[in-house]
């Protein structure tokens, strides 16, 4: 199986950084020829990265067929499909979980002789199959191939909305103390002291 394998796409944990951009507004102190103090601003940028490991599994699979004619290519395709199906049902995969990204229906020429001739028809079917169980994904994809996906076109694992949101978050606070750790390293190095964020 791992020789149909093109590309895989493995990652055990994924990071997201968030990068931001602080105004700081800074008051000098005052020397002793005056009593005034000057109002100045630093601007500063802030990196945060959050990571976690996938728990949504993408596996992009597909049936290529082919034969003299098209209707038969068509109709081998769709034999083989809906065993895939199938077969991802008895693991708990329903349909809403497998959707087409692609299909073709194309001539096989023969291009030995002038003019080329139409020797058969090669359909493929392409689809995606959303795992929710990230441990399922060795499993799922024995049981497509098993069942007559001849082409494993790649394997990503991603995040739930939900979970890229939170990691999201989770960077941008870094990112925020980030600068504001900075900008205070620096307003202690030039004895200027910091009165708040201005934007």
């Amino acid at each position: 199986m791992m020789s149909e394998i093109r590309r895989i796409q493995y990652l055990a944990a994924v990071a997201i950084v968030a990068l931001v951009l602080i105004s700081v507004l800074v008051i000098s102190r005052p020397i002793a020829q005056t009593s005034k103090s000057t109002s100045k601003t630093i601007q500063i940028s802030g990196t945060g990265t959050a990571s976690g490991t996938p728990d949504v599994v993408l596996l992009s699979l597909a049936v290529y067929t082919q034969s003299a004619t098209a209707t038969r290519a068509t109709q081998d395709n769709a034999v083989a499909m809906n065993k895939i199906f199938q077969a991802l049902g008895k693991l708990g995969v329903g349909r809403n979980a497998i959707t087409t990204t692609a299909y073709s229906l194309v001539p096989i020429l023969n291009n030995t002789k002038s003019p080329s001739m139409v020797v058969g028809y090669s359909a493929r079917n392409s689809i995606q199959v959303t795992l929710l169980n990230v441990s399922m994904t060795g499993v799922a994809l024995d049981a497509a191939v098993t069942a007559g996906a001849n082409q494993v076109l790649g394997v990503t694992f991603t995040f739930t909305n939900q979970k890229y949101a939170s990691l999201q978050k989770q960077a941008l606070a870094l990112a925020v103390q980030d600068a504001a750790a900075q900008a205070q390293t620096m307003a202690s190095s030039m004895g200027v002291r910091i009165i708040g964020p201005l934007q």
